[in-house]
């Protein structure tokens, strides 16, 4: 069973939020445990897996198919109950088609070691079932420290997104809704969307991010947005030390474009962290700095695109 701290379930999951991502889809994690007793357990350190960029979380309290207890899917997701009594048993075409047929998913992402399949192997299966099926190794290839949640979060509270980024294989993604803040950001020619994160969100340490800011509703549009556009963006993360600010705060500011984002749920993914929060002693020389922020926010953004 995978707690959340495991080397396997932590490849998984990566490997579905990278497969999701490279699909332009939602990914779903799906917990598997043997017992309703367990899934109460699970389901709080699934909650910690999923603040590494899992769109959604479902905990199936059965006899399960995966030896792994974990499944990444792309698109939206259900309960799935398996066949069994009582054992764990291998994943085999089976209990794939049973999965598929109750997920509207176009991606599965799922251990080699845990599949029953008669000689076949995962990908064939899901070939003839008409669903994307990627057999992950747990064990990986990166060095073991590399692979596991801690790493990765110590590396995000740190601000060194990069590193999460190459340990994952993708930008670390926070999402929220976007509410009213101070109204400092219009006054000083930088507006920015404040965004209320979910509880269990993993925010990376305080500074000045290149990143990419999205609406999630594809069908949204306003001023000179869309949804479901990648826009960069310049994110902020602190405590407004020239303003004394107290509340720690999120502020993504969308470059070259603006819309009235209030009440949208948006994502940002962080890339690279260009400068730590810093007190100016004047309103100039912050503007300044912000300025800088940006020619460097966009400096690292061209450099990722070539």
């Amino acid at each position: 069973m995978c707690d959340g701290s495991q080397l396997g379930g932590d490849r998984l999951v990566w490997s579905g939020v990278a497969e999701a991502r490279r699909l332009g889809v939602a990914c779903v994690l799906l917990l598997l445990v043997p017992s309703p007793a367990e899934a109460a357990a699970v389901e709080d350190a699934g909650r910690l897996l999923a603040g590494l960029g899992v769109d959604a979380m479902c905990v199936q309290p059965l006899a399960v198919p995966s030896a792994r207890d974990v499944g990444a899917v792309g698109q939206h997701g259900q309960r799935h109950r398996a066949q069994g009594s009582g054992r764990l048993a291998g994943w085999d075409e089976s209990t794939v088609a049973g999965l598929v047929a109750r997920l509207p998913a176009v991606a599965l992402v799922l251990d080699p070691a845990a599949f029953a399949g008669g000689g076949d192997d995962p990908a064939a299966v899901g070939r003839r079932l008409g669903v994307a099926v990627h057999a992950v190794d747990p064990s990986g290839r990166r060095q073991p420290d590399r692979l596991s949640a801690a790493y990765v979060r110590e590396r995000l509270l740190a601000g060194d997104v990069a590193a999460a980024t190459e340990a994952v294989g993708c930008p670390h993604r926070v999402a929220g809704v976007v509410v009213h803040g101070e109204g400092r950001g219009n006054g000083l020619g930088f507006p920015t969307a404040n965004l209320a994160l979910g509880e269990h969100s993993v925010v990376p340490g305080d500074g000045i991010y290149a990143g990419w800011f999205t609406v999630v509703d594809r069908g949204w549009s306003d001023g000179g947005m869309a949804g479901g556009v990648r826009y960069p963006a310049a994110i902020s993360i602190s405590r407004n030390p020239t303003f004394a600010g107290r509340r720690r705060t999120v502020e993504p500011h969308v470059l070259d474009v603006s819309a009235n984002l209030y009440g949208q749920t948006v994502t940002t993914d962080f890339v690279e962290r260009v400068r730590v929060p810093e007190r100016f002693d004047s309103i100039g020389e912050l503007i300044a700095a912000m300025q800088r922020d940006v020619e460097n926010v966009r400096l690292v953004l061209r450099d990722m695109s070539r």
